[in-house]
């Protein structure tokens, strides 16, 4: 697991007497992070789990030329749905975050960089940072406030 305030040094700083700040706020901005980017998976996610959004991604995957579209369509909105949840409470925090970095690399290198969607954003450049910034949970773990954490165990 992540220890998010190991490389806040006070000799290295410029303004030293900010160090006690950054040693209290950096656990919550990793906290925050990982809040944050469930959220931003979590209402199209639970959309397409109570309106039936999981077979209607069954063409788009089906072009995609992935067998069994139908399952596929309810593993990404499981994993948009459940998997959000999981990453936001840091729950099975590094399981949650791989899931959703696979199917942000699909999105962006399968779907967008195909289409040429650079611009608006929602493009490729979201997908990639979201990919990103999962990847780097499944590397960091859930962080000081997680239920990983609060359990003592972890991926």
């Amino acid at each position: 697991m992540i220890d998010e305030t190991s490389n806040i040094d006070d000799g290295r700083l410029i303004v030293p007497g900010l160090a006690g700040i950054y040693r209290g706020v950096a656990p919550l901005a990793y906290a925050a992070i990982r809040v944050i980017t469930a959220l931003s998976f979590l209402p199209i996610g639970l959309d397409r789990l109570f309106h039936d959004g999981a077979t209607e991604l069954a063409k788009p995957i089906a072009a995609l030329g992935f067998a069994y579209p139908y399952a596929w369509g309810w593993a990404v909105t499981l994993n948009e749905s459940i998997g959000a949840i999981l990453l936001g409470l840091g729950l099975f925090t590094r399981p949650a975050a791989f899931a959703i970095a696979v199917e942000m690399a699909v999105v962006a290198f399968g779907i967008m960089i195909k289409h040429g969607m650079f611009w608006p954003p929602h493009g490729l450049e979201v997908a990639l940072l979201l990919g990103l910034v999962a990847f780097g949970f499944v590397l960091g773990g859930g962080g000081r406030y997680s239920l990983d954490r609060l359990i003592g165990r972890e991926f």
